[in-house]
């Protein structure tokens, strides 16, 4: 049996599929709209992370530089 935590995430992740097929019924979206937002979100979430990583990098390379 999964924990709180997780079991709670599924349900979030459920939740989120459920509204995203009800708005492509209901408000007659399509449905390659909707696949090229999940991908730019996806690409804007990937810089995002780079991003970070890349300042994370830079701080780790100025605290070991004397």
């Amino acid at each position: 049996m999964a924990n709180k935590s997780r079991r709670s995430f599924i349900i979030s992740v459920l939740a989120c599929v459920a509204f995203v097929a009800a708005a492509v019924i209901s408000w007659d979206l399509p449905v390659k709209h909707v696949v090229y937002y999940l991908a730019f979100i996806l690409v804007v979430l990937f810089v995002i992370i780079l991003v970070a990583m890349g300042f994370g990098a830079l701080l780790s390379w100025l605290r070991r530089r004397k």
